[in-house]
């Protein structure tokens, strides 16, 4: 008797989120819970998760199945199950808590979100030839060419159609459709294996040494000779590294044929980062511990190999040396055979710490994140899962990497709201390592010079373990702050970028051939353009923000839906010509700096100039080795790097979050000014900090600039409390979306009667409706409802009870970092 599996279905589909039966083939007796199947799903096959296994008599499961109509599993997709215990568990835990159902939650922890890819194929039918002539009749000319095409080259996939007529003046999808529309063309079905691994031929002698006076070895060519000669020396040859030693295939393949050679397929693993560090030694990223760091690394190593779940918090201020605590957590760890992820908020700051962690664990480390092609992301899964790699540092991803015997979680910079996933599911990185820890038994170690106010709080509650390092490496003093109060520049009639003071500072440093980080919140060069004459601002004809203006491209761009236009040269509202363009971005600034300073060596990191896979590395490398003496970004450049020869941080505009209206504001600026205020005096030299801001007398900016976290941290709970706001709160916001504003509102304003009517959720206070604080994005319309409650597990219920998540026109965004 078979036995059957229940098996969610790996389709993106929100309305397809239940279990479904299949019955588990003779051949596949090993399938269990955890395991990627493939299995025929209407007129398709399609990639399952296998969630439990029952006998088919089981009445509580199957008594109103009939198990003689059901289908069998096709086949497994890997050799053992792809999701462990505790894997599984993590899955089942982001679906309760973000309210999402567990497909999407399992579908994180696969690289590229699917093993498969169902590929279309198509070919010309069988037609008789006075009806393809009737058929072509008056059509233009592609129509024939395409079905020709298919005719000579038989079956043909949408890749290899693109390559030979997106140069065509025709649209050739519409005309594919056509032909397939009247029977000219078929299309089938063909299901593809993602992340099937690299392999490389390699050539070796068969038999050593040569009788050089032997018939054989007579009756061969020089050049065969000399082959057999250059591989005897080197022992093994990469068929594919033969050109460089003047060395053909063809020849190869004559040897191997001949039985002189043999040839072997090894697998190749893809990994980008292989040469990044220096070569592991003995001793290499090994740092005496002071005597702060050493009572800190006391206190959690108790718990590093107990197999006890423990959660601390590092509290510690720029430059205190928390990267090396991480290392030596990490290597007693891995001293007892169990493996770490090493978590950091950006790809930007990865560089610098997975070079600190190369240096002392070589090919130990795996890097895992978003920017990776999908072949070097399963390669990168192969090695943990076998255990040939055992840290993985990467984005918040690779909280999700496959590591069957976790020991520990460092989470770097925690107060980063890029741990947040804004896409569904909206999981927050943070937590969802501490959900894995629990589940492993594991140590979670977050740190950051400046705690979010929840984790600050929470560890005060004594949630977790509180731990301090308050001086920086050799005591090194943290730098002083001047601010410069813009408003008093536009006093003086000063109106350029750059205050006075920055100004000063720049040349002084410069002068004495150091280096200067600068930061602008803002990328571009113009943040609007604006017509004088009518006052117009030129807006996304999709979405509801203002075009910037980018001088590089000499584009304006929306940077929501990313579409981008010339720029008018008359108003397209009122055709004055009088248009002008306001604001700054980083590539105005870049231009002032070449305007004020000719000579120096400026280097630019935002998104425009870092779109490549190892874009950030290369900059920060650059301007590490001195081949820049300016570096000019975003947010970017604020957090993590570690360079000996900035001496001097010019903070451009502190205002920019500030005047958002959300509850996170004043956290954010003073998050980031204290963050990139570390960056300076790092190496022995003396630092000093520019910080320009039209709100001197925020209590953020103030507290920022003094370097006191907790001055800020009571001031901003207080506010906190007498809103009721986290952490004093939880919030969850639910976004409706509808291409009308109308629909949007009406929909919204229906659901928030039902949240409470006629039974009110305890402890629950509801916001809204509400317009987003940017409504339409790419033409449609989005309308919240702000929940904030203490009584999450009801609000919880009384959702998925509405089965929100299954809903394709909301969403339920638990733990919002934003509620606007």
């Amino acid at each position: 008797m078979e036995t059957v599996a229940q098996v969610l279905v790996n389709i993106p589909a929100r309305s397809i989120h239940k279990e479904f039966s299949y019955l588990v083939p003779e051949h596949l007796p090993q399938l269990d819970v955890g395991w990627r199947v493939l299995v025929p799903f209407g007129t398709r096959q399609a990639e399952g998760f296998v969630v439990s296994v029952h006998p088919p008599a089981d009445p509580l499961v199957f008594a109103a199945e009939d198990v003689s109509v059901m289908k069998f599993i096709v086949a497994a997709l890997d050799e053992h199950p792809w999701f462990d215990k505790d894997m599984f568990a993590t899955a089942q835990w982001i679906s309760e808590h973000y309210l999402t159902t567990l497909t999407d939650a399992l579908r994180l922890f696969i690289p590229g979100k699917s093993g498969i890819q169902n590929k279309k194929i198509y070919q010309a039918t069988t037609t008789a030839d006075e009806t393809v002539d009737c058929f072509f009749q008056n059509r233009e000319p592609l129509y024939r060419e395409l079905w020709l095409f298919l005719k000579k080259n038989g079956a043909t996939d949408e890749q290899h159609l693109k390559k030979q007529f997106s140069a065509t003046d025709l649209d050739w999808k519409k005309v594919l459709l056509t032909l397939i529309r009247h029977k000219m063309v078929e299309t089938t079905g063909q299901v593809m294996f993602r992340g099937r691994p690299r392999y490389e031929t390699q050539l070796r002698l068969i038999s050593e040494p040569f009788d050089k006076s032997s018939r054989e070895w007579l009756k061969l060519r020089p050049k065969q000779q000399r082959f057999l000669a250059i591989l005897g020396r080197e022992g093994i040859l990469k068929m594919a590294d033969l050109p460089r030693w003047e060395l053909s295939r063809d020849m190869a393949n004559r040897l191997i044929k001949a039985g002189w050679i043999a040839s072997e397929l090894i697998p190749v693993i893809r990994d980008t980062y292989a040469a990044s560090g220096d070569q592991k030694t003995a001793e290499a990223g090994t740092k005496a511990l002071t005597a702060a760091q050493q009572q800190v690394f006391d206190s959690i190593f108790l718990f590093l190999n107990s197999g006890e779940y423990r959660s601390f918090l590092l509290h510690g201020i720029t430059g205190s040396g928390k990267t090396q605590i991480y290392i030596e957590a990490v290597a007693t760890v891995r001293q007892s055979g169990r493996q770490a992820i090493v978590l950091v908020p950006e790809i930007a700051l990865t560089s610098q710490i997975i070079n600190r962690f190369k240096e002392r664990f070589g090919d130990d480390v795996t890097v895992i994140h978003s920017r990776l092609s999908e072949g070097e992301r399963y390669d990168a899964w192969r090695r943990l899962r076998s255990g040939q790699s055992g840290i993985v540092i990467g984005a918040r991803s690779a909280v999700f990497a496959p590591v069957p015997n976790l020991g520990i979680i460092v989470v770097d910079e925690e107060h980063e709201t890029a741990y947040k996933q804004e896409e569904s599911p909206r999981y927050h990185a943070r937590d969802v390592a501490f959900a894995r820890c629990r589940f492993a038994g594991a140590v979670a170690l977050l740190g950051s010079a400046t705690p979010s106010l929840e984790t600050y709080y929470q560890s005060k509650q004594g949630q977790h373990v509180l731990l301090t390092l308050e001086e920086r490496i050799n005591n090194e003093p943290l730098p002083p702050v001047t601010i410069v109060d813009m408003r008093q520049e536009l006093k003086s009639r000063r109106r350029g970028v750059l205050s006075e003071p920055l100004r000063q500072m720049l040349s002084e440093t410069l002068e004495k051939q150091e280096q200067v980080i600068l930061m602008l919140n803002r990328r571009g060069y113009s943040t609007f353009v604006m017509c004088r004459e009518c006052g117009q601002v030129l807006k996304c004809p999709h979405c509801d923000v203002s075009l910037v203006y980018h001088a590089s491209s000499k584009f304006l761009r929306c940077h929501y839906c990313l579409k981008q236009y010339p720029p008018p040269s008359t108003c397209p509202h009122c055709q004055s010509r009088y248009i002008k363009y306001f604001g700054t971005g980083t590539q105005k600034v870049e231009e002032e700096l070449q305007k004020f300073y000719p000579d120096a060596r400026v280097i630019r990191m935002d998104q425009d100039t870092t779109g490549g896979k190892l874009s950030h590395e290369q900059i920060l490398t650059s301007f590490s080795r001195g081949d820049y003496n300016i570096l000019l970004g975003t947010q970017m450049v604020a957090k993590g790097h570690d360079i000996p020869n900035v001496t001097g941080v010019g903070i451009i505009s502190a205002d920019t979050a500030l005047n958002l209206p959300d509850f996170r504001a004043a956290e954010r600026t003073y998050s980031l000014l204290t963050q990139v205020a570390g960056r300076a005096g790092r190496g022995g030299k003396p630092g000093q900090v520019i910080l320009q801001t039209y709100n001197p007398e925020h209590y953020a900016v103030c507290h920022g600039a003094a370097h006191h976290y907790l001055d800020f941290y009571q001031e901003e709970l207080e506010y906190r409390r007498q809103l009721a706001y986290p952490p004093f709160v939880d919030l969850i916001k639910i976004v409706i979306s509808a291409k009308k504003e109308m629909d949007a509102w009406e929909k919204a304003r229906r659901l928030a009667t039902q949240l409470t009517l006629p039974d009110p959720m305890p402890d629950t206070e509801l916001i809204g409706p509400y317009p987003a604080s940017i409504t339409r994005v790419n033409d449609v319309f989005r309308i919240h409802i702000l929940l904030k409650t203490r009584n999450a597990s009801v609000v919880k219920a009384r959702l998925r009870q509405l089965e929100l998540h299954c809903q394709p026109d909301m969403y339920v965004d638990v733990d919002p970092v934003n509620a606007i």
